[in-house]
């Protein structure tokens, strides 16, 4: 089957490495297209390290190693050569974790072609120690380089399919929001009984469970930044605003999107003033998608437009989403990367009144940009 993932990544590497040992959570998925789990929970400390991913640059070779309990859904998912597995826990017999691990690791190096010699490239960030010293063992005329910055590069722009994917995730998102819009129609409900609810929702809509995190806050903790704020134990009162950030996963794929209300009636016009620049904002910085302009540019469109509300800008205006959330570029000032097709970003201006105050606003959508210019993918409507 075509990988076209697998293969930008081998196009940027090929002046680097001869092979690629992928051990980040993103990038397993990325290449693979197994949905790595969060390692959360028992997960996290039954296995000595998560899946990596090993690959030959020259060739077609792929291979990829997971936990012995992730092998039926990698195999259903991985459009890689073959699967390596290694031991969590097991409730029978004694579980050899760390030595299964590091011989799966050097199963997969040796399938896909690593020698006595050569260049591996590997994520210095996430590979275990205990990789370090069994590579250094097992292949010891191989020199290791980092290939960070030419994943990220491969990543820059998304293929169909990831397109696809985040579509579907910015879907799920929508019904969050649309959730949101219900509930605050009428004040009284605790914020703990409202995110249960836009969850329960947009696992639902999902088909399964799925990664949400964000924030919902209400009320004076909307004025200012503290994120995560909420949700906490308060039941909303009548013309409390109500502010919601959520970012979800959903087969591999973040969206990330905001939204702010006005609990139990129409918003006033002081309200409005800070909804207003957060969206013109918005606006400003996503006709500044185009290809042809810089990252950069968006940031400064969306500067101008606070000022145009006699406000200042108080966080940085968005970045890019894929299989991470938050991904590069960022639009802030000092971040010059063209903008080109393919390229899928979360934008997310708010105006907030600060401490004392009684209100705050974000405004938050996923944008995928085109040959022809920005498409906002976020269906919701602003709550103001």
């Amino acid at each position: 089957m075509t990988n076209e993932e697998l293969a930008k990544a081998r196009e940027e590497l090929r002046a680097i490495c001869d092979v690629a040992l992928l051990s980040s959570m993103h990038h397993v998925t990325y290449i693979s297209g197994y949905e790595v789990p969060h390692a959360v929970g028992v997960g996290a400390v039954i296995v000595y390290a998560g899946a990596f991913s090993a690959f030959s640059v020259r060739d077609s070779a792929a291979w990829l190693g997971v936990s012995a309990g992730g092998a039926a859904q990698a195999k259903r998912e991985s459009r890689l050569d073959g699967i390596l597995t290694f031991d969590g826990f097991d409730s029978f017999k004694q579980a050899d974790s760390t030595g299964t691990y590091l011989e799966a690791l050097r199963g997969a190096l040796a399938n896909v072609g690593l020698g006595k010699s050569g260049t591996l490239g590997i994520e210095p960030n996430a590979l275990p120690y205990g990789a370090y010293e069994r590579i250094a063992r097992d292949f010891p005329g191989v020199k290791l380089v980092d290939i960070l910055p030419a994943l990220e590069r491969a990543r820059l722009t998304k293929t169909a399919r990831e397109i696809g994917l985040i579509r579907r995730a910015v879907q799920v998102g929508d019904v969050g929001h649309n959730t949101l819009a219900e509930l605050c129609k009428t004040a009284g409900r605790n914020e703990f009984d409202m995110w249960g609810t836009i969850t329960a929702r947009m696992n639902e809509a999902a088909g399964h469970e799925i990664p949400v995190s964000g924030e919902l806050v209400t009320g004076p903790r909307t004025t200012t930044v503290q994120y995560p704020g909420g949700p906490r134990s308060r039941v909303t009162e009548v013309g409390d605003a109500a502010l919601m950030d959520i970012s979800q996963r959903v087969d591999g794929y973040w969206s990330d999107v905001t939204n702010t209300h006005v609990i139990g009636r129409e918003p006033n016009d002081h309200e409005r003033k800070y909804a207003r620049a957060s969206q013109a904002a918005f606006d400003a910085a996503a006709e500044n998608l185009r290809p042809g302009k810089k990252a950069s540019e968006a940031w400064a469109a969306a500067n101008a437009a606070y000022a145009k509300h006699g406000m200042e800008m108080p966080h940085y205006m968005g970045h890019q989403v894929g299989i991470v959330v938050n991904e590069l570029p960022r639009v802030v000032p000092y971040d010059h990367t063209p903008i080109q097709a393919g390229m899928v970003f979360s934008l997310e201006p708010g105006a907030y009144e600060g401490p004392g105050g009684t209100f705050g606003a974000r405004s938050e959508k996923t944008v995928l940009v085109t040959a022809s210019g920005p498409e906002v993918l976020s269906q919701f409507k602003w709550g103001i």
